[in-house]
């Protein structure tokens, strides 16, 4: 066939446009096989709390009594034969200031990036620890509203650090971190594992769930941490772990756990006031009423002391309901308290608020009002 030449300077440029767009058109099917998200939940409550019996009432507007309230971006790619690249990036906010949490880090909730599979994944950065998704699972508040299970006081485990340090709330989320996840029928278990500080940690943990059936357990076995310990000090090996489970009744769920701390003596001063030991038992239950829920949970907490001195013992209370004006925005009302006796200073905690008695013996305790909205 001959061509005009015309006709052939008109497929020229037609070829020459196919090939500029040829990139343009993989860059488009790849965007099409990735997704990328903005998620965030704004928590505000009006709150009246009390550190003890001799303190006065204070009033506040409180961000997080219920859930943190936070920002994130979360994505996912798929690569090809069931695999997949995934990142998220998550940061705390205090909307009654308007601040950062977390110490002010800009994702101090979380910050991964990691490969997945139907039946593996693989994440690396800043993250939830095993322990801490473990004692999730079996408690009725998942570390929400006053009286949930930070009572075990789980995320001080490092005396010395502050909000910022990699040591501050280091059982719960993990700097330098690294998890290994499979999934199995009704069985997921994770490896993590974290190194320098505050890591050194190796913390595996199990989790069935079948039916109206789950059960879980973790142990995080980590090493004390450099500003709880003399400048050159050999830190020495800790242990934490916990087990739960819940049962789902229809008309209600259960839910009872055990968390055991045990920080080792080594590289510190003793004092009548340190912890050589904390033991946790709590039960639980949540009620469907309407389209609300009820939240009900009581937590046993002992404190072993050195020799001759009491052991402490607390309890928390926590109760709560929230009604869903719709999938998205709950209205809530959440109350808790603390009971210590002479040689306990438990504070309650709320989702990311927190009540501290003055002294051993006061009893916190506080009440809230509040409205969540989650987009």
């Amino acid at each position: 066939m001959i061509f005009s030449n015309d006709e052939m300077s008109m497929f020229k440029k037609t070829l020459h446009a196919a090939l500029l767009l040829a990139p343009l058109a993989a860059a488009h099917a790849q965007d099409a096989s990735s997704s990328v998200s903005i998620y965030g939940i704004l928590d505000a409550a009006a709150t009246l709390q009390k550190a003890g019996s001799g303190a006065p009432t204070t009033k506040s507007l409180d961000s997080g009594v219920g859930y943190g309230s936070r920002l994130g971006f979360k994505g996912s790619e798929d690569l090809g034969d069931g695999l997949r690249a995934n990142f998220l990036l998550e940061m705390g906010l205090g909307i009654d200031t308007g601040t950062l949490q977390q110490g002010g880090s800009a994702f101090g909730r979380q910050a991964y990036v990691g490969l997945s599979a139907p039946h593996w994944s693989l994440t690396a950065g800043r993250q939830y620890s095993p322990l801490w998704l473990s004692m999730i699972t079996s408690e009725v508040f998942g570390f929400t509203y006053w009286g949930n299970t930070q009572a075990t006081q789980m995320q001080t485990v490092s005396p010395a650090s502050v909000a910022g340090d990699g040591g501050f709330g280091a059982l719960s989320r993990v700097n330098n971190s690294i998890i290994a996840s499979g999934f199995h029928g009704p069985f997921t278990g994770r490896l993590m594992v974290a190194a320098g500080e505050p890591g050194r940690l190796v913390n595996p943990s199990v989790t069935y769930a079948a039916g109206p059936v789950t059960a879980t357990a973790s142990l995080a076995r980590f090493k004390q941490f450099a500003k709880d310990i003399p400048a050159g000090a050999v830190a020495a090996e800790q242990n934490a772990w916990d087990v739960g489970a819940t049962y789902d009744f229809g008309v209600a769920k259960l839910f009872a756990g055990y968390y055991h701390y045990d920080p080792s003596e080594a590289n510190i001063v003793v004092k009548p006031t340190t912890t050589l030991a904390t033991h946790s038992l709590w039960l639980g239950t949540q009620v469907p009423i309407g389209v609300g829920r009820l939240f009900a949970q009581v937590i046993s907490s002992r404190f072993d002391r050195t020799a001759g001195v009491a052991e402490g013992k607390a309890t928390t209370l926590g109760l709560a309901y929230e009604y869903a004006l719709s999938k998205r925005t709950f209205l809530y009302t959440s109350y808790g308290q603390v009971s210590n006796n002479a040689t306990s200073s438990l504070p309650l905690f709320g989702g990311t608020t927190s009540v501290a008695p003055k002294v051993a013996g006061d009893d916190p305790r506080a009440l809230s009002v509040g409205m969540r909205h989650s987009f």
